[in-house]
Parts: structure tokens; sequence; C-alpha cells
């Protein structure tokens, strides 16, 4: 899973001194603190929808604080710029991503439905109504710079649930593993392209595409 063409660019100045104070009145509390941490998830969830309906670009750290309530300089009490604002919410989407598929194979034993299912809470999620989903896409920008190595790192840990489940299948010996968790994963996220109301439901296609690829990975005709 990798971050949308037009998610990341350059990084954002660092904003005058009197823009980032608090107010002498206003209480720093601690990181800890429930109302500092309802705080920060409401500027994450106003920056989803401002980097999914603008892309990295266009979206800006004022329409932000506007969408999550909060003052513009508060922001940076939580995140030190738009950069890291990004890979936080970059970061929730993969949580929310492996939340998800965590919960759909839990108490499966066959290796095969435990994949099946897993695709389809992937394809549910990437193909859902979250704000967050908006930035996740197959490929990496070219312009993403210093960010790479943090969003790559993100991705890889969810990746890794993937090569798990597909470590424990019994492949034909000509199929390689790598590969065939590449083809899975190309083929899951690219329902984000295609996929559109009215149709199959996304669990369904996830499972559908996992199907087609255990007729020819195991030899067995009899799988419908």
């Amino acid at each position: 899973m990798q971050v949308a063409a037009t998610a990341v660019g350059g990084g954002l100045p660092v904003p005058p001194m009197e823009f980032c104070q608090l107010k002498a009145t206003e209480t720093i509390r601690p990181a800890d603190d429930p109302h500092t941490r309802n705080k920060r998830q409401q500027i994450l969830e106003a920056a989803a929808r401002q980097f999914s309906a603008c892309g990295f670009h266009g979206a800006n750290m004022r329409d932000v604080a506007a969408a999550a309530g909060v003052l513009a300089g508060s922001i940076y009490y939580h995140f030190e710029s738009k950069d890291a604002l990004f890979v936080a919410v970059h970061g929730a989407a993969i949580d929310m991503m492996t939340n998800a598929v965590r919960a759909a194979v839990a108490g499966i034993a066959d290796p095969w439905d435990r994949l099946e299912e897993a695709a389809a809470a992937h394809c549910e999620a990437l193909n859902g109504d979250s704000a967050f989903v908006g930035v996740i896409a197959p490929i990496f920008p070219v312009t993403i710079g210093a960010l790479r190595s943090q969003l790559t790192a993100q991705r890889d840990a969810y990746e890794s649930m993937f090569s798990d489940l597909i470590g424990k299948l019994e492949l034909e010996a000509d199929i390689d593993p790598k590969i065939f968790r590449l083809h899975v994963l190309t083929a899951l996220n690219g329902t984000k392209f295609w996929y559109g109301p009215g149709g199959m439901a996304p669990s369904e296609i996830g499972r559908q595409l996992i199907r087609m690829l255990r007729r020819r990975a195991t030899r067995d005709p009899g799988i419908v």
C-alpha cells in the first residue's frame, strides 16, 4: 500500500513565532490528557478530509485548523509541520486498514480462508467512505523526498501481515511467495481505480480475486 500520487511534496516553512505561540491564557496540557488526545484526533480527521480532497499541495494548515475548529497556530502544538501531519494521517489510515484485516482473520484457521477474508477486509476499507483512505494509493510520487522512509515503513508494516498470511499457504513449487504477495496487493489496490457503487460489494471483490488465484496456485480444479 502506498500514498496517493498527488499526496506529498516539500516541507512547510516554519511559521512566524507570534503565529505559533499559545495565548497567555491557554493551558498547556500533557500529551496523555484526554482533551489533548481528542483535539489531536479532530485535527487528524480534518487533515484527512483536506488531503483527500485537495492533495498535499492543495491543502493548507489554516483550512485544516478551520475544519478542526482550532486556532491555526494550535496545530503546531501537535504537529511540527505539514509533512509531519501528513505522515500522521497516512499512519492513521494504515492503522485503520491493519485493524480491519486483523479483525477479519481472527478465529479463522484455514490459511486460504484467512487470506480471502484479509483481502475482503482490505478492499472494503480501501473503497469505504473514510477520509483517511483517501491518502492511500498504489504508487509513491517522485516528490515525496525525505518522507519516503517514514511512509515506506508504515506501508511495509501493513504488508508484512500479507507476507505472513501467504507464507502459510501451500503454494505450488513454481510460485514465488514474494511475487504472489505483490500480485495480490496490486490486484486489491487496483480496485481503488475502477470500483464504483451499485455492483458487487468491495469485500466480495476481494474474495473473488483470491479464489481466482487459488485455483492456479494450488492446481485444484475442485475449488469453487
